[in-house]
């Protein structure tokens, strides 16, 4: 009988540690909801993203590398390489409309391609 309050905890300790893992290394301690609905839907909401984190590397063989490391390792390298790409398309736009240069131009989109991305 004195072991059911742990048992019970048990239950509860993987709430706690998601709880803590979605405040400390995701950023969602911004996000206010007071209704039930609102609550449901942002834990649906974190629940998918966290599981299609632990599931891309496992489905586009780019990410292979990080099978084995943490989701909050693999979302920085991703987000990383998301502003990567981002300053590259935002660069060659700008270097597209602004100079009207065919050789910086063509360099550029094969730095882009050589990279690994697609324009």
């Amino acid at each position: 009988m004195q072991f059911i309050p742990v048992m019970l905890y048990a239950f509860r300790w993987p709430i706690e540690a998601s709880y803590y893992e979605q405040k400390t290394f995701w950023p969602l301690c911004s996000y206010m909801v007071r209704s039930r609905r609102g609550v449901e839907m942002l834990v649906n909401l974190i629940n998918t993203v966290y599981c299609a984190m632990k599931i891309l590397p496992y489905q586009d063989k780019a990410f292979y590398q990080y099978q084995t490391e943490s989701v909050q390792e693999f979302r920085f390298a991703l987000s990383g390489q998301i502003r990567q790409q981002v300053f590259y398309a935002i660069f060659v736009g700008k270097v597209e409309t602004g100079i009207k240069s065919n050789a910086l131009i063509n360099a550029l989109k094969q730095l882009v391609k050589k990279q690994g991305y697609h324009l």
